[in-house]
């Protein structure tokens, strides 16, 4: 079957689905079956990249990423990589994580002295009762200093899940 398939698509003998059909028509502007059959052939021929997933196939050109189901096309959509918004949201995004950590890190290095002077005041002190206080406010300094770490940790986080690197 797949290699009936393959035969049909270099030979040009695509069947077009409703869907592909009026994709086609709004993306490209093409209404002719014809013309429309012909089109993909070509889009298919200049294919830059190619990836199956299951029983389709995916050809991407610089500017539409074809589907097909064997010698059906499926559909046609914009290639991410002619879409100059994603470029700009990155960009926005990068931006926007870059602040947010930079606050973070700022707070994180106060919260570490304010840990490091509890610590050594704690061992300067004596007094039972004065050691207690400063136990206490060690440990909530020690508090906030991993709440600002779990949060450095979760705007990473969410930038890597966009795709986002940021430093």
């Amino acid at each position: 079957m797949k290699t009936i398939a393959n035969a049909m698509v270099k030979s040009g003998q695509l069947i077009l689905t409703d869907h592909a059909r009026e994709r086609i028509r709004q993306r490209v502007g093409i209404v002719a079956d014809s013309a429309a059959i012909a089109w993909v052939a070509e889009q298919v021929r200049r294919a830059t990249e190619t990836k199956r997933d299951g029983s389709k196939t995916h050809y991407t050109t610089d500017l539409f990423e074809i589907i097909l189901d064997g010698a059906k096309v499926v559909t046609v959509k914009p290639s991410e990589h002619s879409n100059g918004y994603i470029a700009k949201f990155n960009e926005v995004l990068t931006k926007e994580a870059t602040k947010l950590l930079a606050t973070y890190r700022r707070e994180l290095h106060k919260a570490e002295i304010a840990v490091a002077e509890a610590q050594l005041n704690f061992l300067k002190a004596r007094n039972p009762k004065v050691k207690a206080t400063i136990q206490r406010r060690l440990t909530d300094a020690a508090d906030y200093k991993a709440t600002i770490e779990d949060e450095i940790k979760a705007v990473e986080k969410a930038a890597a899940r966009y795709g986002v690197t940021v430093q």
